[in-house]
């Protein structure tokens, strides 16, 4: 299963990208400060939209050093704390497939996440999840 969401690590070109945030849209550099003022209860916002997830959804955790999928039974191990986030490396950013909605969901830097989708309606399902902890999404 692992071979039709990536490719050497990477998730597959065909798949498109609606970035998850809690900005509506890109910072820039002026507003870059706006970091700094990220505490635990904005970062627990992305811990609550992948808990609501899990309780919806099959989600699959990724593990690109064995180039498997494994089913979450229990969220909460894989999910961090703000302060153990801000001492994440990237190999160790959260990586999760949704099989019934063809869709990855990837943590990033600066506070955002990607959701990868092919189908575009994979962003009217995960809306209200986001609309529900108060986060926002743009391509």
């Amino acid at each position: 299963m692992y071979s039709s969401y990536f490719d050497d690590w990477q998730v597959k070109p065909e798949f498109s990208k609606e970035f998850i945030s809690l900005w509506q849209g890109w910072l820039g550099k002026d507003n870059l400060s706006q970091l700094d003022n990220v505490g635990e209860s904005e970062w627990s916002k992305f811990n609550n939209f992948i808990r609501l997830l899990s309780r919806r959804y099959q989600l699959y955790s990724v593990s690109h050093k064995t180039e498997k999928l494994m089913i979450v039974d229990d969220i909460e191990p894989l999910l961090s704390d703000h302060s153990e986030s801000l001492e994440k490396d990237a190999s160790k950013f959260s990586n999760f497939v949704i099989p019934s909605l063809d869709c990855i969901i990837t943590e990033d830097w600066d506070y955002t996440y990607i959701l990868w989708y092919r189908q575009t309606e994979v962003i009217k399902e995960i809306e209200p999840f986001l609309e529900q902890v108060n986060l926002c999404h743009f391509s």
